[in-house]
């Protein structure tokens, strides 16, 4: 079975996905084929609820067991999820904000965002985007301490899960780069895996009885991503690299500043 080439392709699958959405260091080149690219695709979830279980495990463990302040304690999780990911997304934040600023036409918004340089406006866009998800992320661990870690390990998970549906059902700006890459090898099957990851997800959250935060959030979640989409398509008629990884990033604060009115006057 270890030996098998559909093994293979999985594993080779999963290489890329922890390379393209971690910044885990993996010194093996991983094949690039339309098998191990939807192997890929097939994993971004997965990816993301790792990535918040990571953050999960500390939070619990820290807000239990930890005599530091609610704020340090807030603070080194903010700054533990943002460097898992090495900041891989945010660039895709800060060109898309450069180009979305400018006011220019779609064809001159996709050329400022192939610019390596980063402007006055992606600075100033996402220290606004990072000082909102501290604020929503304090505040929620504030408010319920330990119990945070249900929101810590949703959160990466719905939006590493619909950046994956954005790939798949939006248009193209561009036949050319990440983006295009990825969507060419997708097949339609292999979105049927994030139906499992969701019916999987919402059966455990109800066993542990967090089923009305899950369902909360995952319907907060199908809000973000229509507006967002719909922005995208608008301002730069379709997707590119950068504008799946300003997604992921707006998503994720997106759904920190839900949790946060969740916890505040939904379960106060």
């Amino acid at each position: 079975m270890k030996n098998s080439p559909s093994f293979s392709r999985l594993l080779h699958g999963l290489g890329l996905a922890v390379q393209f959405l971690t910044a885990i260091p993996l010194r093996i080149s991983f094949q690039w084929t339309k098998e191990t690219s939807n192997w890929s695709f097939r994993f971004y979830p997965f990816i993301g609820l790792f990535l918040g279980g990571l953050v999960a495990i500390q939070a619990f463990y820290l807000l239990d067991h930890s005599s530091f302040s609610l704020l340090i304690i807030s603070f080194y999780l903010f700054t533990f999820s943002v460097f898992l990911t090495g900041g891989l997304h945010l660039d895709g934040w800060m060109d898309a904000s450069d180009a979305y600023f400018s006011y220019r036409d779609i064809e001159k918004r996709l050329q400022i965002m192939k610019d390596p340089r980063t402007g006055a406006f992606g600075v100033l866009s996402v220290l606004f985007l990072l000082s909102w998800r501290f604020l929503f992320m304090y505040e929620s661990v504030v408010m319920i301490g330990a119990d945070i870690w249900l929101i810590f390990l949703l959160v990466p998970f719905l939006s590493r899960t619909w950046m994956g549906v954005l790939l798949f059902i939006t248009p193209l700006a561009k036949e050319e780069g990440m983006a295009y890459e990825i969507r060419k090898n997708v097949e339609r099957r292999s979105v049927k895996f994030y139906g499992w990851y969701g019916g999987i997800a919402l059966l455990l959250a109800f066993l542990s009885g967090g089923g009305m935060i899950v369902l909360v959030m995952l319907g907060v979640s199908i809000i973000g991503f229509l507006l967002s989409r719909r922005f995208i398509i608008k301002q730069f008629s379709g997707i590119t690299g950068d504008t799946v990884g300003a997604f992921t990033e707006g998503m994720e604060t997106w759904l920190w500043f839900a949790g946060w009115l969740l916890l505040s006057y939904v379960m106060a």
